[in-house]
């Protein structure tokens, strides 16, 4: 019986044939990379039971020469095409961000002398320090989903996201308003001047 799991690496290979990685050229000495390559040249994992997102996974190799690929530092990975089956079997690919206009700038020279400039876009525009933010700001004053810049119908809005530090526009605290070109905005200790590429 077939046993996957999953070195500290993210590869998956079969515990019941091999002790360690054999993916992992540093922990594996004399690995047999053209056994390794026949044994996974096509792995198909199925987790029927588990509520998982990644239900199936099938890896298709299509570069023959698994060991020189290895020792290449910018070769591309022989698994380097990779389809994901959802639960129905309908062949997925991970999610990609849409592309959207850009509409405007956040300009700052609070945490930098020479200055920091981000772009707004399109819809709405997360600002805070959590790592999901769309602009990640570095300031301990500012929460970690701190406010939203809105932009729709030619329109800048604003509106806090219940921050713990507020967030002010031309100095005064607000909960959501509009915002102009020239506006300056205060984020924790952060001032920023918005600038808008429509009026």
């Amino acid at each position: 019986m077939t046993t996957f799991k999953t070195c500290s690496n993210g590869h998956n290979y079969d515990a019941g044939k091999y002790q360690v990685c054999p993916f992992c050229p540093t922990s594996v000495s004399n690995p047999d990379y053209e056994k390794t390559l026949i044994d996974f040249k096509k792995t198909q994992l199925l987790e029927e039971e588990s509520n998982s997102h990644f239900a199936k996974t099938l890896i298709n190799e299509e570069n023959p020469d698994f060991k020189s690929t290895l020792a290449s530092v910018n070769a591309q990975h022989p698994f380097k095409r990779t389809s994901i089956a959802g639960e129905e079997g309908k062949s997925s690919s991970p999610q990609q961000s849409h592309k959207r206009k850009l509409v405007g700038w956040l300009v700052t020279f609070s945490n930098d002398e020479y200055g920091q400039d981000y772009k707004l876009y399109m819809g709405k525009n997360k600002i805070g320090t959590a790592s999901d933010c769309d602009i990640i700001i570095n300031d301990p004053l500012v929460s970690g989903n701190h406010t939203t810049i809105l932009f729709r119908d030619n329109k800048f809005l604003i509106k806090d996201n219940f921050s713990t530090n507020g967030t002010k526009i031309n100095g005064a605290s607000v909960d959501e308003g509009k915002l102009s070109d020239g506006d300056e905005i205060i984020l924790g200790t952060t001032v920023f001047k918005i600038k808008t590429v429509f009026n």
